[in-house]
């Protein structure tokens, strides 16, 4: 199932300008670079379930596993356009960025949506 956004990007393109105009631009470049999983995240404009995401490393039964889903977005931050794949809790909140492309166009970031397994 594909969900598409209906919220224009102004708010989040003006959070992009606000930390730019506090800490300047070489800052804010690693502010958002450190957090990108979430400035991704909260700038998605669609998003596709992928599956479920299992750790490597948690032992069956020990309480550890919960429900983890891997989801496919685009999001347009910062003047881009970002196809990626990030794992999301139970909650709908993103927990890591698996990976990540920027994109030159809408078209091109929709192609890479597509592709994401």
């Amino acid at each position: 199932m594909t969900y598409h956004r209906a919220i224009g990007p102004g708010a989040r393109e003006a959070l992009a300008d606000a930390l730019r105009a506090e800490f300047g631009p070489v800052l804010a470049a690693r502010i958002i670079e450190a957090e990108e999983l979430d400035f991704l995240w909260d700038a998605r404009v669609v998003e596709r379930y992928l599956g479920q995401h299992f750790v490597q490393d948690t032992v069956p039964g020990d309480g550890s596993e919960c429900g983890l889903s891997r989801v496919a977005i685009v999001s347009f931050f910062d003047g881009a356009w970002h196809a990626a794949v990030c794992v999301a809790d139970g909650d709908g909140d993103a927990v890591t960025l698996l990976w990540e492309r920027c994109c030159e166009s809408r078209d091109e970031a929709l192609a890479a949506f597509e592709r994401a397994v």
